[in-house]
């Protein structure tokens, strides 16, 4: 259990103690510091490896390799002739490559368990394997039994080729697990006994990194939960730079202080990752329960949307194509533009800007350079264009109104920091009105859930450059969170088409 009465704060009163006020002052003031200082030396393991994205790479390799030896056995077969291979020996063979991922994905060989011994995928991957190499050798004597033999063999070679592969994925899967790749990188909120109970039974598992906690009760939190830090309130959270690199935010609070948890939730909701709640609840026993479980929960969320890889394959499939013609198809005209721009003004032809990518990570982003050249404009407070700015050079101009300065993004996107379509990428601190427009809007970090983009909902919509008003700013968000509800394929098509009319047409926005 944890004492919270050890942390409360109780000023003495009456003149007498205002020595002891002030050394209770300069003692919260230490304390601050030290959970600034701590805050900025916890760190999130990175380079970790997508466990859906490594599952289903290796569902598609099985694939391939089921095919290539369906190939190989036919071959063999007939003799260097597979076309004239008879039906009744081709069928075993078939069915082998086609049933053969079908079990392995029943026997949960796809999902992947960091936490699981590698002769336990081993063991499993050698029973899919042997009984689908069994069960074809069986149909093999009703439908070619004067070639039983030599499907034998092949169904032998099959199954010790496939279970070396899976072989090779344990020993990967064990690699990458211990040295913590396939851990999801997890913070807390709240303080409650049962979470540092969970902690402590998760300690070493390789399945989560609990990279710290947070509570709103300052006062009543203990410096350490088990082995985790306080890293500070929720609104520290917010501004914490390793936030990033977060993958889940877990709620662990009482079902009793139900004032507190709605206060909390709709506070979280604005986060980019996952909120997933976590209620003390009586029967719950954390010394038993898995962590990485419970972030895996999908009805567990609380806001956040689950990973779709069809719908990000198909996105960055969108991209290389669409952004790879699209940047053959106006490489003449960038090379042009680079030229123009340096022959109308002193400095660079491109300008580099840290920008908010996904996930709220920094990003560069290329721009053709549309303002007279500054050495010192990173160091100096972030300025958005206005009307007649006189920082505009007489090319610039030209490339702001037609939106041609956004071409070198076409690279980012290629690179993978940007999609062709998404939330326009906001300068870091951005403000609308000399308030920063992350503070005007609750739902602003949710347009960090997906990749920015070049054009996007909002700017077809007529929410373009500058935000000048609150008004502006929410209209935007409105447009952007929309967009990631309905994002897909033929949505994203439509944005593009519409763009360069909606360009076009602009004669309003200062940009």
């Amino acid at each position: 259990m944890v004492d919270y009465s050890a942390n409360s704060n109780r000023t003495p009163s009456g003149p007498a103690n205002d020595t002891g006020a002030s050394d209770a002052k300069a003692q919260h003031d230490a304390a601050a510091i030290a959970r600034s200082q701590i805050r900025a030396q916890a760190r999130a393991p990175k380079h970790r490896i997508n466990r859906k994205a490594l599952g289903r790479s290796m569902q598609a390799i099985d694939i391939f390799a089921g095919a290539l030896l369906a190939v190989v056995g036919a071959i063999a077969i007939s003799g260097g002739q597979p076309g004239a291979v008879p039906a009744g020996e081709l069928f075993p063979i078939a069915g082998f490559a086609a049933l053969l991922p079908l079990m392995l994905s029943a026997l949960g060989l796809y999902r992947i368990e960091p936490r699981h011994a590698i002769i336990w995928r081993v063991t499993r991957a050698v029973i899919a394997t042997a009984s689908v190499g069994a069960t074809m050798l069986i149909a093999g004597f009703g439908t070619a039994p004067q070639s039983v033999g030599i499907l034998a063999i092949y169904c032998v070679v099959a199954v010790s080729a496939m279970t070396l592969v899976h072989l090779v994925y344990a020993g990967f899967i064990g690699h990458w697990a211990k040295a913590g790749r396939l851990a999801r990188n997890i913070i807390l909120v709240g303080a409650t006994p049962n979470a540092r109970k969970l902690i402590l039974a998760n300690q070493g598992s390789g399945t989560v990194n609990v990279v710290g906690y947070f509570d709103d009760r300052k006062s009543r939190a203990p410096t350490q939960l088990a082995v985790t830090h306080y890293l500070g309130t929720p609104d520290d959270l917010f501004n914490w730079s390793v936030l990033p690199d977060v993958d889940r935010v877990v709620l662990t609070v009482t079902p009793k202080a139900e004032e507190r948890v709605k206060h909390l939730l709709e506070k979280l909701r604005a986060l980019p990752q996952p909120v997933i709640l976590l209620l003390d609840i009586n029967g719950f026993n954390p010394e038993t329960t898995s962590l990485d479980d419970i972030v895996g929960v999908h009805t567990a969320r609380m806001s956040g949307h689950e990973e779709n890889l069809g719908r990000q394959f198909m996105k960055r499939l969108q991209d290389v194509v669409f952004g790879s013609l699209l940047a053959l198809v106006t490489l003449p005209v960038m090379a042009l533009i680079a030229l123009l721009v340096k022959l109308d003004s002193r400095g660079p032809a491109l300008f580099v800007q840290k920008r908010e990518g996904f996930n709220g990570r920094p990003i560069k982003v290329y721009k053709f350079r549309t303002m007279r050249h500054d050495p010192n404009a990173e160091s100096k407070k972030l300025r958005q264009v206005e009307l007649n700015d006189p920082r505009v050079t007489r090319i610039g101009g030209v490339l702001r109104k037609s939106s041609l300065d956004e071409l070198p993004q076409l690279f980012n996107v290629l690179a993978g920091s940007m999609s062709l379509v998404g939330p326009r990428p906001h300068a870091y601190g951005m403000r609308t009105g000399g308030t920063e427009t992350a503070n005007l809007v609750a739902e602003y970090a949710h347009r960090h859930r997906v990749k920015p983009g070049i054009t996007g909902w909002a700017q077809v919509n007529g929410s373009r450059g500058p935000l000048h008003t609150p008004e502006a700013a929410r209209d935007r968000i409105k447009w952007d969170v929309e967009y990631i509800s309905r994002a897909g394929f033929f949505f994203d098509l439509w944005i593009m088409l519409k763009t360069v009319p909606a360009l076009l047409g602009d004669k309003l926005n200062v940009r």
